[in-house]
């Protein structure tokens, strides 16, 4: 078989999987036709639009109304990081408004997510096919915040408030003791903000028992006549992480039981399907990273970008205990040493700054800093490794880093330039996808908080640009060096091999990282994390290791974009075909995840 018509049927191949995930995904999020999923667009202060997604089930009408909850989502999500929530929700016949607050999703980063949320809050109270003045708030993280002054704009339309991880933030937001509506706090045994803030369970019951005036307020004990005959529920969940509480099934079935303890659900529903829509979205999710690959790969076959192409440079395998001790070192362990104080104090130094202006995530930006710092430590290896090739008389060229031919001196600037090309088309080709996608179906690609694929906003296109160039940076600099290891003989097999191992190396400092921290919080199972929490403002109140709590995606997206320039280098002999599509699709697209504020 030609090298085009492999190229092509590996892109039909990625094609038809996304094809056959998305119809099963709509269908589990749809219920199969029966909720109608439409994102709009709510005013808001100023003349500002905060962007939404609307669930509305056919049980929904002007005559027959249905129960409204709205979800407030986490620090750094968006209207998707609660899919599971709204679709379950959904299926049983309640309309949900799931809203991106400041900076998540297609909002913007300007306006307070707590002035946002009385706008949305308002807007579901007044669609006419809901039961008015009964709205259910429904809060995750710094979205149980949310709820909480939302309730206090509106305490008069508020018929419940479902508060989802924990009770430190009911110590941020003023606490609970103002509260006269029906209220449910649920809590994960193993939250590391309330380890933080307030100690363990144990201690963080006593905090609830004063807060709600119930002191013996038990776990799993509801009290029915509360504040003048409200229902207040206490639910305390182990086996799950702050992180974890919208892939958490036990969490998602307590929220569920909670609302149909306070509302009559229209449509009767046993059991949950949200873990298949997540499986589901998690092979579109890694078919992406094979789409990228395989864009790249079936634009090569024309005679326009074949010229980019050169011989595969012929390097020295590097094998045995040393080389292999030498990656470990700089490519493992001294990464992931110095993530929390890098990117910690990263964030003190960028935090109200001009940098702000520009990289406006302060979690982010840490994420950002150790990454450069991880680049530059590949600068001195090269330099080092230059130096000694330089004594044994080794003379450099462009294909000793990757970025051309043997014995080629001059980079042909017309390569880059084309591999930028390539790199549009298929950002243009992804962006068309995922638009279609949203609204045609109501859906996107996401897997809990490890990868996420949104439709292409102006807002966030501008805003990712800054964070675009610093990953092309850091791609660059770390595939100029690409190990080459010892041939089996068999092409394929190599190819895979390379593949396989960069891809790992790559990804694992932080994935040690986040299987410490939150595997161990996991075993700890009392909210206390391993790694220690760093106070990088001296006031005793920093309690979160930062940038670390939001890094699940980059362990995935560092990994993943590192196996397409493996594989296009092994292709075509030079990195410019991999780096530059792999920095735009990784800039643009996994960045849409991300809330760019904070």
């Amino acid at each position: 078989m030609s090298e085009k018509k492999k190229a092509v049927r590996f892109f039909c191949l990625c094609l038809a999987i996304l094809l056959v995930c998305s119809i099963f995904i709509w269908g589990f999020q749809s219920d199969w036709g029966q909720v109608r999923i439409t994102r709009i667009y709510i005013n808001g202060p100023d003349g500002s639009q905060i962007s939404s997604l609307l669930y509305v089930p056919k049980t929904a009408t002007d005559e027959t109304p249905a129960p409204v909850a709205v979800i407030f989502h986490g620090r750094s999500n968006h209207a998707h990081s609660n899919d599971t929530w709204s679709m379950e929700l959904a299926r049983r016949g309640y309309v949900v408004l799931s809203p991106d607050l400041q900076g998540g999703g297609e909002s913007a980063v300007d306006v307070d997510r707590n002035v946002q949320s009385v706008y949305v809050a308002d807007y579901a109270n007044n669609l006419s096919f809901v039961q008015k003045d009964q709205l259910n708030l429904i809060g995750y993280s710094a979205g149980t915040a949310t709820s909480a002054i939302t309730y206090r704009a509106m305490p008069d339309k508020v018929h419940s408030i479902c508060n989802v991880f924990g009770p430190f933030m009911a110590l941020i937001s003023g606490g609970v003791k103002d509260f006269e509506t029906n209220y449910c706090l649920i809590k994960s045994t193993a939250d590391q903000y309330d380890g933080d803030f307030l100690g363990n369970p144990e201690e963080c019951l006593a905090f609830m028992r004063e807060q709600t005036d119930v002191p013996d307020l038990q776990p799993g004990v509801d009290v029915t006549d509360w504040r003048g005959g409200h229902l207040l529920r206490y639910a305390q969940i182990d086996g799950t992480l702050h992180q974890t509480g919208n892939i958490s099934g036990t969490t998602i079935d307590t929220i569920l039981a909670y609302e149909s303890a306070v509302n009559d659900e229209p449509v009767a529903k046993t059991g949950t399907v949200w873990g298949w829509q997540q499986l589901f979205s998690g092979i579109a999710c890694v078919t992406m990273m094979f789409l990228l690959a395989a864009g790249v790969n079936l634009l090569m076959q024309l005679d326009y970008f074949k010229a980019i192409a050169n011989p595969v440079p012929v390097k020295e395998p590097r094998k045995g205990g040393k080389a292999w001790a030498l990656d470990f070192l700089f490519t493992l362990i001294i990464p992931a040493l110095i993530f929390v104080h890098v990117s910690a104090y990263a964030i003190k130094w960028t935090s109200g700054t001009w940098i702000n202006k520009i990289w406006t995530s302060s979690n982010l930006n840490g994420i950002m800093a150790w990454l450069l710092v991880v680049a530059a430590i590949g600068v001195v290896r090269m330099i080092l490794a230059a130096g000694k090739r330089k004594k044994a008389g080794i003379q450099d060229s462009l294909g000793t880093y990757a970025l051309g031919a043997d014995g080629d001196r001059k980079i042909d600037w017309s390569k880059p330039g084309k591999s930028f090309i390539m790199g549009l088309v298929v950002l243009i080709f992804v962006g068309v996808w995922l638009r279609l996608l949203e609204g045609f179906a109501g859906i996107n690609y996401q897997v809990w908080n490890l990868s996420t694929y949104l439709q292409f906003a102006p807002m966030r296109i501008t805003r990712a640009i800054p964070y675009m160039l610093v990953i092309f940076i850091v791609m660059f600099i770390g595939n100029m060096s690409q190990r080459v290891l010892p041939s089996t003989g068999d092409e394929k097999k190599d190819m895979r091999r390379a593949v396989i191992i960069n891809t790992c190396m790559t990804a694992s400092a932080l994935f040690v990282l986040l299987l410490i921290q939150y595997g161990g919080s996991m075993i700890i199972g009392t909210g206390y994390a391993p790694i220690p929490q760093i106070d990088i403002y001296g006031t005793g109140t920093n309690k979160s290791c930062g940038s670390l709590d939001f890094a699940f995606g980059y362990c995935y997206m560092m990994g993943g974009t590192t196996g397409v320039v493996t594989y296009l280098y092994r292709k075509y002999g030079n990195i410019w075909v991999g780096v530059i599509p792999a920095a735009l699709f990784a800039g643009m697209v996994t960045l849409s995840g991300f809330t760019l504020v904070f």
